[in-house]
C-alpha cells in the first residue's frame, strides 16, 4: 500500500512528489523515508518521467526528521543512515530534480533542498541547518553540499550558527535561483521543468553527469571529461541535433522574411 505521507504525480514528462505530512511540517519518519527512497527509484528508473519536481503541503516543505517517529534512525549505523536518508543526488540520479520550496526547510528538509539541482522559493520560506543548536550537527549532506553552493563564509554562517535566512537572504546567498509569491511558487517550478522537458534529454542528462563528475576532478580532467559528454551527445543524438539546428535555422529564415517585411 503507498504511503500517503508522500503523494506522487505524474504530469507528462514530469514527476511530482509532494511531501504530505502537514501535521508534524512533513518531518519524516521512517515509513516516510521508505516511502520516499521508493518513489525516488521509481524516478531514475522510469525513461518517462524525466524531471522531478517536489514541494510541501501546508506551512512547511519539510522540517526534516521526525525525532520521535525516527527515533531508531538517530542510533543506526552510518551506512544505515546513508542508505535511508537519501536525495536526488546522493542517490547519483542522473535526471534534473527542482525543489519548490514553501515555508520552512529545516535540518534535513534543508538538506533534501540542497540535494535536488535546482531550487525555487515561495516568499514565506526560510532555511535553516539548526542542528548545532542541539548540539548535534547535520547528518543529511548539509556539510557537504552547503559548502558546494555557496560561498565559504555563507555556508559556515548557516552550519555553525543554526540561524534560519528568510527567502530574499537565501537569493543573495544563491542557495535559490528564484523567489516567487507563495501562489506561484508551483506553477513556476512545473514551468521550469517544462521547459527543460522541451530540451534535448540525452544532453540534459549529459549536462548532469559532466557537471557532477567534473566538480571533483582538476579542471584539465574536467574539461576532458566534458570533452567525452560532448563526442557522446553527438553519437547518441546525432540525428536529434541535425533535426534541431535545421528546425532553429528555418524559424531564424522566417523571423528574418517577416522583419524585413516589417
Amino acid at each position: 500500500m503507498t504511503d500517503p505521507s508522500v503523494k506522487w504525480e505524474r504530469r507528462g514528462h514530469v514527476a511530482l512528489l509532494t511531501l504530505n505530512r502537514s501535521s508534524a511540517l512533513n518531518a519524516f519518519d521512517l515509513d516516510m523515508m521508505r516511502a520516499h527512497r521508493e518513489r525516488l527509484a521509481e524516478f531514475a528508473d522510469d525513461d518517462d518521467l524525466w524531471v522531478l519536481v517536489y514541494t510541501g503541503e501546508g506551512r512547511a516543505f519539510s522540517a526534516g526528521v521526525d525525532v520521535k517517529g525516527a527515533a531508531e534512525f538517530l542510533e543506526w549505523d552510518a551506512q544505515e543512515r546513508l542508505d535511508l536518508w537519501v536525495t536526488p543526488n546522493s542517490l547519483g540520479i542522473n535526471k534534473p530534480s527542482i525543489a519548490a520550496v514553501n515555508g520552512y526547510a529545516f535540518g534535513g528538509g534543508c538538506e533534501l533542498a540542497l540535494g535536488c539541482d535546482i531550487r525555487i522559493a515561495a516568499t514565506d520560506a526560510r532555511f535553516a541547518l539548526t542542528e548545532v543548536r542541539l548540539g548535534a550537527m547535520p547528518g543529511g549532506g548539509g556539510t557537504q553540499w552547503l559548502p558546494r553552493l555557496l560561498a565559504a563564509g555563507d555556508a559556515y554562517y548557516m552550519l555553525l550558527t543554526g540561524e534560519a535566512v528568510d527567502a530574499e537572504e537565501a537569493l543573495r546567498m544563491r542557495l535559490v535561483q528564484r523567489v516567487v509569491p507563495s501562489e506561484k511558487l508551483l506553477a513556476t517550478a512545473l514551468d521550469l521543468a517544462e521547459t527543460i522537458c522541451k530540451n534535448g534529454q540525452t544532453a540534459v542528462r549529459l549536462v548532469k553527469e559532466s557537471v557532477q563528475l567534473g566538480a571533483g576532478l582538476p579542471i584539465r580532467d574536467a574539461l576532458m571529461l566534458e570533452q567525452i559528454c560532448f563526442q557522446r551527445a553527438r553519437s547518441l543524438a546525432g540525428p536529434e541535433i541535425e533535426e534541431r539546428i535545421r528546425l532553429f535555422a528555418e524559424q531564424r529564415a522566417k523571423k528574418s522574411k517577416s522583419d524585413d517585411k516589417s
